[in-house]
């Protein structure tokens, strides 16, 4: 009967630390309905602004030897005149952003495919300009070609 009641004490304890902090990180059932995450609205299309990042080159390596190059021409799209000004002043940290993590994303996506997915590419970037800059900064990251040189 002992062992009944202390584990019957443990198990409120645990679901009252559960309460506890579903309540103070506002989830599940508290919530709050009315806390709408703002976006922006997008501007009319004369009013988005675009940020060209020179093209970057990355090389495929796999079994000790270059596999294959990469060239990318990218733009930035971006809705406000801060957002410009930050984005282009940081524009060699996103390009290195970039190039470091397509030097690993890359080839792992050449071994479960046969070539490159610009659609999956596209969200990775977008993903990593997030990162880098803060939601909603930049809007888009637009791949406007993709140069492939294979190795012979």
């Amino acid at each position: 009967m002992k062992k009944i009641g202390i584990g019957f004490a443990v198990l409120i304890c645990i679901l009252g630390g559960a309460v506890g902090v579903m309540k103070w990180m506002q989830l599940g059932p508290f919530a709050d309905p009315n806390a709408a995450i703002a976006k922006p609205e997008r501007p009319d299309e004369g009013d988005a602004k675009f940020i060209e990042i020179s093209p970057l080159l990355i090389n495929v390596l796999g079994d000790a030897k270059v596999l294959g190059n990469f060239q990318f021409e990218l733009k930035l799209e971006v809705w406000t005149d801060d957002h410009y000004e930050e984005t282009r002043k940081k524009t060699p940290i996103l390009k290195d952003a970039f190039i470091k993590d397509l030097h690993s994303f890359i080839p792992r996506m050449l071994k479960e495919e046969e070539q490159l997915n610009l659609a999956v590419l596209q969200r990775r970037l977008q993903y990593r300009a997030d990162q880098v800059m803060g939601q909603d900064i930049v809007q888009s990251v637009l791949i406007q070609s993709v140069v492939d040189n294979p190795q012979q």
